[in-house]
C-alpha cells in the first residue's frame, strides 16, 4: 500500500474514533513529516519501511535539535499508524517496536524557602487590602500544597469527606 493513502487511511481513521482536534493535527504533522522523509529516502511503500529507516528518521530529528520528548512523540505517532497498518493487515510487523525511547532527562525547579516566604508575605500584607477573601484562599492553597505535598490536580479534587476534621488530616 502506497504511503501516502495508508496515511491518509489512518488519519481518517482517527477522526472516526473523535480524537481531539489538536492530537489530529500533531499526527497530520509528525505522519507528513515522516512521509517527506521516507520519500527523501525511496521508501513508497508502507510494506518497505524497516526498522533502520526508523531508526535514521529518528536520529535525524535529533540531530536538527528535536529535543528527547519531541522525539518520543514522533516515535509514539508513527508507532501508532504502523499498528493501524498491522490491524489492516498491510503489515505483519511494527517496524518501530523494537526502538526504544529516548531517555528525557525530566528537572523540576522547586521553590526555594526564600521563594515560599515571599509567597507567603504577599498573601498576608493582600489581606489588610481590599482582596481579602482571595488572599485567604490563595494564602491556604500554598500552605497545603506545601504541608501535604498534594499536586495541583489531587488539590482541585479533594471531597469534604477526604478531609478528617477530628484528626486534623487530609
Amino acid at each position: 500500500m502506497l504511503l501516502k493513502f495508508a496515511i491518509i487511511d489512518f488519519l481518517d481513521d482517527r477522526e472516526f474514533k473523535n480524537v481531539t482536534p489538536k492530537t489530529l493535527q500533531s499526527y497530520r504533522d509528525i505522519l507528513k513529516q515522516f512521509e517527506r522523509f521516507c520519500s527523501e529516502h525511496d521508501v513508497i511503500n508502507v510494506e518497505d519501511i524497516t526498522a533502520s529507516i526508523m531508526k535514521q528518521y529518528i536520529l535525524y530529528y535529533q540531530k536538527k535539535g528535536n529535543n528527547a520528548t519531541t522525539t518520543n512523540s514522533k516515535l509514539q505517532r508513527v508507532r501508532a499508524f504502523l499498528n493501524y497498518m498491522i490491524e489492516c493487515e498491510v503489515i505483519r510487523i511494527n517496524p518501530a517496536k523494537k526502538i526504544p525511547k529516548a531517555r528525557e532527562d525530566i528537572r523540576i525547579d522547586v521553590f526555594t524557602d526564600y521563594h515560599i516566604k515571599q509567597m507567603l508575605n504577599y498573601y498576608r500584607r493582600i489581606k489588610q487590602r481590599e482582596k481579602a477573601f482571595y488572599s485567604y484562599r490563595d494564602y491556604s492553597i500554598i500552605v497545603v500544597l506545601l504541608g501535604t505535598g498534594l499536586r495541583q490536580s489531587e488539590l482541585c479534587s479533594l471531597k469534604w469527606n477526604d478531609i478528617d476534621f477530628k484528626y486534623q488530616t487530609l
